[in-house]
């Protein structure tokens, strides 16, 4: 089996575990980012391979996205969606501006977390810039979450794939001038 052929058959395993509203949307995101040099991984787990499919570049040596084909067998509360849904989890800080449910998602692993794992974890990977989210909350304060980090978006409908490719995109872009 081809590397072109494997590639195919993890997303379309993945995908025909969707329901039919979600497997569309999807389909079109994997392979947009298999368009740009992205191949999926089955995710493992302690438990064996998951569901799940992380999508990485070798040349970048970052992920970009991770999909799941049903939200309920994710345990973490962070990936939010109802059973039956989909989830994708997203590294989009290159972006400088986004839509609320990308804002949304960013606030609510902040606030999943309590607080926690936000701010840089001086992992030198980011080599003094900081590469990540920040929130601002309506009185003001700023929260700092590292982009090494993904961020689990609420549920999508057709209406964001345009915004999650321009995305996705511009965040390759971002890695791709630093090698």
């Amino acid at each position: 089996m081809t590397r072109n052929e494997k590639i195919k058959e993890a997303v379309d395993d993945c995908i025909a575990k969707m329901n039919d509203e979600d497997k569309k949307i999807y389909r079109e995101i994997a392979e947009y980012a298999v368009e740009l040099g992205y191949a999926p991984k089955p995710v493992k787990t302690a438990q064996g391979i998951s569901d799940e499919l992380a999508f990485t570049k070798n040349k970048v040596k970052r992920t970009l996205l991770r999909m799941h084909p049903n939200v309920r067998d994710i345990p973490f509360k962070v990936r939010p969606g109802q059973k039956g849904q989909a989830g994708l989890r997203l590294a989009f800080f290159a972006t400088p501006r986004y839509s609320v449910p990308f804002k949304e998602g960013v606030k609510r692993v902040i606030e999943d977390f309590d607080g926690k794992y936000t701010g840089c974890y001086g992992c030198g990977r980011c080599k003094g810039d900081l590469e990540g989210y920040t929130y601002i909350y309506p009185d003001g304060k700023a929260v700092f979450r590292c982009g090494r980090e993904l961020i689990a978006l609420p549920p999508i409908s057709a209406d964001y794939i345009n915004e999650i490719k321009a995305m996705i995109k511009t965040q390759d872009d971002f890695w791709m001038k630093q090698i």
